[in-house]
């Protein structure tokens, strides 16, 4: 479940997460690939909960995802090994953390982005663990960061929603943190991840 300690989803997230097998988006049926890490952590005042580290983007006009709440990653760079490798990558270079490979445990559906503005994009989320936080050290890239415990990504008093009028009116869901609104591509992989570790296994 999402409350269980945090020692006990460290174990049970390699089986979690690959079981159903994680949704992929092949490649030739997008113009770029990108990746992202959901970093989890302990929270580290010793309250057993797990934590999720997102990012503010930085204000860059022409941006799409300018100023909005994500998770650190970026796409697909010709030198990259693979997808696990922009991942890390991106990681490193927007925050300062270089988790090892080892502490990768598995990675969520992949989503793929349809816009008439924009290139078709698959991006792969993966899932890491991260024992123990130093500061992060956040490039031009980012805006700012936070912890947000794994209950309150789930907490149906944080869940609302929002009407945005261009370039046609839809309406979204979100997770508002504070004074910040989780929607969007990382609301769909928290919610992607939500729902793999609500099996309860024990």
């Amino acid at each position: 479940m999402v409350d269980r300690r945090a020692d006990d989803l460290r174990v049970s997230l390699p089986d979690l997460l690959a079981r159903p097998a994680p949704m992929r988006v092949p490649k030739d049926a997008v113009e770029r690939q990108a990746a992202v890490t959901l970093v989890l952590s302990p929270d580290p005042a010793g309250t057993a909960r797990t934590e999720a580290l997102l990012v503010l983007r930085a204000e860059v006009v022409g941006d799409p995802w300018s100023g909005h709440v994500a998770l650190p990653g970026g796409r697909l760079d010709p030198t990259d090994a693979d997808l696990l490798h922009t991942a890390r990558r991106e990681l490193e270079e927007e925050t300062g953390v270089l988790i090892p490979k080892v502490d990768y445990l598995g990675r969520l559906d992949d989503l793929h982005t349809r816009s008439a503005h924009l290139p078709s994009i698959s991006v792969t989320p993966f899932v890491a663990w991260l024992d123990q936080r130093t500061p992060l050290v956040e490039n031009e890239e980012l805006a700012g960061h936070l912890w947000v415990p794994l209950t309150d990504l789930a907490s149906p008093a944080l869940r609302s929603s929002f009407e945005r009028k261009q370039p046609a009116p839809n309406w979204f869901e979100t997770i508002e943190v504070g004074s910040l609104t989780i929607w969007g591509m990382t609301l769909s992989i928290i919610d992607n991840f939500l729902a793999r570790i609500s099996v309860d296994t024990r």
